[in-house]
């Protein structure tokens, strides 16, 4: 499971999380965020890695993405290994375009979707991903798109940034209406704290 960025003198310390459905586990996540992307471009770089269930897991995925200063998609690697194979998801980001593409044993193929600095990519399965979408909001409310490149949903939705922010120590809340709902709390670094979808009944923890 990954969990360095690009190369630094020192890396961070991988932050794990665990994800619930109904109260139950179901998996776990590790990832790291740091600032610089590759060959020492500006931007940060995300670096996840989840198993379901947590042990003997099933299926597991291994996400990079990295964004450019002007939050734009720089580039999007997605691979999942399940029992009926492996399959990579590429993206990155061309003007106005987000440029897919899809490689399975024995298969490829290629997309192009409205890209643009309102989309974000999310995964029903990389929850680290939505510290994206926080980083985006305001206090009056951004309107979004989510992109889910592995199963190809698109969702419309507005986040909101709580200027008052959540249980001190730098964190900030923020709120999900549209088709994402929920809440998503970050720590002052810009990292995945707490993560409630209640429309799929998911909660997000981190493991202290």
């Amino acid at each position: 499971m990954p969990t360095t960025g690009p190369a630094a003198a020192q890396q961070a310390e991988p932050i794990r999380l665990v994800v619930q459905e109904g109260g139950r586990e179901i998996g776990r996540e590790e990832f790291t965020l740091e600032q610089g992307r590759a060959r020492g471009a500006p931007g940060t770089t995300l670096t996840a890695g989840a198993r379901y269930p947590g042990s003997k897991p099933s299926t597991q995925l291994s996400a990079v993405l990295e964004r450019g200063p002007e939050s734009s998609i720089a580039k999007f690697q997605l691979e999942v290994e399940a029992a009926e194979g492996t399959t990579v998801i590429l993206a990155a980001g061309s003007g106005a375009r987000l440029i897919v593409r899809t490689v399975a044993a024995g298969s490829e193929s290629g997309r192009e979707l409205p890209g643009g600095p309102d989309v974000v990519l999310l995964d029903d399965g990389v929850y680290s991903l939505y510290a994206a979408v926080a980083d985006l909001a305001t206090p009056a409310g951004r309107r979004l798109t989510g992109i889910f490149p592995r199963t190809g949903r698109r969702a419309s939705f507005t986040a909101r940034r709580d200027s008052g922010g959540d249980g001190g120590g730098g964190n900030v809340r923020t709120a999900l209406s549209g088709e994402v709902t929920g809440t998503l709390i970050t720590d002052a670094a810009g990292r995945l704290r707490r993560l409630e979808l209640p429309d799929r009944n998911i909660t997000v923890t981190r493991q202290e």
